[in-house]
């Protein structure tokens, strides 16, 4: 029948086209594959954030006060330290200092001490009770030193009897008086002689 062969011709020829384009499709398929091609990167980049960190800032530095400038003191000398203070040993009861420009001279009595100018003095050293006292001197330091006042003495009744007395030194060596004269006209003795060293008086041979 000629309009049954002619369908089936045309349906023949519409499946030879679709098996050509099915073919020619998977041709492209394998050519992609087999290039390598590789995927197109997006056509624009996300937008980047971009941070800025402040400048560290750096502090002026402070500037300290200025203090004011002393003056310069001078510079003092230093003084010598004396290593001992010279104490002068005490007045005896006896001693009477010599008066400026008199010879440092001295007479001993029992205690072996110098002195200079004695209200009293003792005439025997544990012998009898021999004194001298309310000695007034002129002249002392010279060679022959005089002095006004009493002798104490013993009387032949036992008691102690008081005379008038001059007193005069002499004999004067290294600043010491070796002898001492009494004068006592209404004492039992008038007249005694002693002779002075450091140990004390004693009297005249």
């Amino acid at each position: 029948m000629p309009g049954q062969a002619t369908g089936t011709a045309a349906g023949r020829r519409r499946g030879a086209a679709g098996v050509a384009t099915a073919a020619l499709a998977s041709l492209l398929a394998l050519a992609g594959c087999s290039s390598g091609g590789t995927a197109a990167a997006p056509s624009a980049s996300a937008p980047q954030v971009r941070t800025t960190e402040p400048a560290p800032t750096t502090a002026a530095p402070t500037a300290s006060p200025t203090l004011p400038v002393l003056p310069t003191l001078p510079v003092l000398p230093t003084l010598p330290v004396p290593s001992t203070l010279a104490v002068p040993p005490p007045a005896s009861p006896d001693t009477v200092p010599s008066e400026p420009g008199e010879a440092p001279a001295a007479i001993y009595g029992c205690e072996g001490l110098p002195l200079t100018a004695p209200k009293s003095f003792p005439l025997a050293c544990g012998k009898g009770a021999a004194v001298l006292d309310g000695l007034v001197w002129t002249g002392w330091g010279g060679l022959s030193p005089t002095a006004k006042g009493r002798l104490w003495e013993q009387n032949a009744a036992g008691g102690l009897a008081a005379s008038p007395a001059t007193v005069t030194l002499g004999g004067l060596t290294g600043g010491d008086y070796t002898t001492l004269r009494i004068s006592a006209p209404k004492a039992e003795r008038p007249n005694l002689q002693l002779t002075l060293s450091r140990s004390g008086p004693a009297p005249k041979d």
